[in-house]
């Protein structure tokens, strides 16, 4: 069953000199694992920390972004006989025919444009089709739900800093509501992924197109507020969006154990149930996340999380749905065929 996964930052680890190469490496995800898990299309974010203090005063997140642009197309290049970049859907069926893996490149930073609409411009034409609009850091376009923003009153600190306090007085600026059209314009699809409560549903009174909570679970099952409401998942139906099942332990579970996959397929069963398949799909956050509490290790293990699905119940035809189907019909809305 071909794959999508809507988010890894497994280029942040080649940044950081955790690997050489994603051809072969010790990471979460390289060549062969996607191979070995079946994979379609891995979007690779680029994650960049708008607030670095400890970077110095010459640290730009913008140009960090753009090394990691470079450092994608370098490995998109070495590596061209088995993965290759994709602007549309086109491309990615071209790629299956040809027995190609593809790769979606994404933004989890929108701070990284600085507030400035032709910045984001530029970005799309470097080929980014997707961004979150916030990571851990208040910016120009609007307020995350878990704030890392250094330098707060201690009060305030406390409570945005807290994972089962949501965002809910403070969504998007003026600027991100013309982000938001903008990428609408473009063909970017919006990530609400790290964006507060007040912030998502701010996204869906403006945007047009159908948006993603690329790596998100359930509220109801894990209350962290990186994790969505049911009314928040109404909604995204509503919208005709998709929910990427996030792997990461803190927002799988509020126990202090190991993560297994029949606490994954927990999520997913549940979002089924709430809003229907085909909302549904995946955003591991591999190399974003650690597997020491994980039973699934890396890509190439997905098979496994297939299966346990299946036990449970959905045909093979949802699983072509959570799989691939779902995010490519929100990719053909956004920025076509």
């Amino acid at each position: 069953m071909r794959i999508i996964d809507m988010h890894c930052d497994t280029i942040s680890e080649l940044m950081k000199g955790k690997a050489d190469s994603i051809r072969k490496n010790d990471l979460m995800i390289d060549l062969d694992k996607l191979e070995a898990g079946d994979y379609l299309c891995q979007c690779f974010a680029m994650f960049v920390h708008y607030l670095r203090p400890e970077m110095g005063p010459d640290y730009n997140p913008f140009v960090y972004c753009n090394r990691m642009i470079d450092r994608f197309y370098l490995e998109m290049e070495k590596n061209s006989d088995r993965i290759r970049p994709v602007t549309t859907v086109r491309q990615i069926l071209e790629n299956r025919d040809r027995g190609i893996l593809s790769a979606l490149l994404t933004i989890e930073e929108g701070g990284v444009c600085l507030g400035h609409l032709e910045l984001l411009r530029n970005f799309y034409r470097l080929g980014v089709r997707m961004m979150t609009l916030t990571w851990n850091y208040r910016n120009e376009i609007g307020f995350p739900n878990s704030d890392l923003t250094p330098g707060l009153p201690e009060e305030e600190m406390r409570a945005v800093r807290d994972p089962l306090i949501p965002e809910t007085e403070r969504g998007l600026t003026e600027k991100g509501f013309e982000f938001v059209r903008e990428m609408n314009r473009l063909g970017m699809v919006v990530d609400c992924s790290h964006l507060g409560d007040k912030g998502f549903y701010d996204v869906l009174s403006v945007s047009k197109k159908p948006v993603v909570c690329s790596h998100s679970c359930a509220r109801a099952l894990c209350p962290h507020v990186r994790n969505m409401t049911d009314d928040m998942l109404d909604a995204l139906k509503k919208n005709g969006g998709v929910v990427g099942m996030n792997y990461c332990t803190a927002f799988v579970t509020s126990e202090d154990r190991m993560v297994t996959v029949r606490d994954l397929a927990d999520h997913m069963e549940y979002i089924k149930n709430r809003i229907g398949v085909e909302y549904l799909g995946f955003g591991s956050d591999f190399d974003g996340i650690s597997n020491r509490t994980l039973e699934l290790k890396d890509a190439s293990r997905m098979p496994e999380l297939l299966e346990e699905l299946s036990r449970r119940g959905f045909s093979d035809r949802d699983l072509e749905k959570v799989c691939f189907e779902n995010v490519l019909r929100v990719w053909e809305e956004n920025f076509g065929e």
